[in-house]
């Protein structure tokens, strides 16, 4: 990775004490949703945002959530330890996407998508893959607002939208304007904030599930490859993003009914 790009990444703030509160009762097979409540109920901004989040139609409750404690009852711990980390997140990094033509309301729509989508669908696999996939899959992008901090003050937003331009993936577009894929950065970062070496590894390798070295990260590493060739940067599913995804699943053997459903709910719910 190259100097500077680490320089925007040292900038980045420790995450603030909820995080570390939340952390702790997470990381608790004993904690239940009054000890999560009690780790975040003095912090009013994460408190906020967990309930703006929690009341989004792409999670289908049935009701509209008040508190959160209610939001943890129905939602569950992993569901809220991504909304605080993403929270705090977010309020600690200028959000200006403006290199990939994003938004900020773009890039916040694509990560909850993805975060509804990779929840309803691996939840239907496998509960207990999202202690890792659920964070995964709402702030894999976190390393395109570090990649275009970096182009917009150096100057290098051009060679980015050029490389877009002209048909190339969004990863070629990011190692030619920067040397690393947004996927590394966003790996690096959950380094510095300390937090499991899986959960690192994992994002790391969402891009390329198959060179992951086990079959554990390689399997979760696929959930977060389809789920980002089905949303597109501006936050939408398309026929065209589908299409791509679906033709993953079948790559990989995975359950395209499973998939479908999930896709079904989150569309009649958008």
């Amino acid at each position: 990775m190259n100097p500077e790009l680490m320089e925007q990444i040292d900038r980045i703030p420790m995450l603030p004490e909820t995080v570390r509160k939340v952390e702790i009762v997470y990381n608790n097979p004993n904690s239940g949703v009054a000890d999560m409540a009690v780790a975040i109920k003095d912090d009013p901004i994460v408190t906020a945002y967990i309930l703006k989040a929690a009341n989004s139609p792409l999670y289908g409750l049935s009701r509209t959530v008040t508190d959160v404690t209610q939001a943890i009852s129905l939602l569950g711990k992993d569901t809220i330890r991504t909304f605080t980390v993403a929270s705090a997140a977010n309020s600690c990094m200028d959000i200006d996407l403006s290199p990939y033509g994003m938004t900020q309301n773009n890039y916040l729509a694509r990560a909850q998508m993805q975060n509804a989508l990779v929840s309803r669908w691996a939840g239907k696999v496998d509960r207990s893959l999202l202690k890792h996939l659920s964070l995964a899959s709402f702030l894999l992008e976190l390393g395109k607002v570090v990649i275009s901090r970096y182009l917009i003050e150096s100057g290098k937003s051009s060679l980015l939208h050029d490389v877009l331009n002209h048909g190339g993936s969004t990863s070629e577009a990011e190692v030619a304007s920067c040397g690393s894929k947004s996927e590394d950065v966003t790996a690096t970062i959950f380094y510095k904030w300390n937090f499991d070496p899986d959960l690192v590894h994992l994002i790391r390798f969402a891009n390329e599930p198959e060179d992951a070295s086990d079959s554990e990260t390689q399997e979760m590493a696929k959930f977060l490859k389809v789920s980002k060739e089905a949303i597109t940067l501006e936050g939408q599913m398309t026929d065209a993003t589908l299409a791509i995804a679906r033709s993953l699943i079948e790559e990989y053997g995975m359950d395209q009914n499973l998939f479908d459903e999930s896709v079904a709910k989150i569309l009649s719910a958008a």
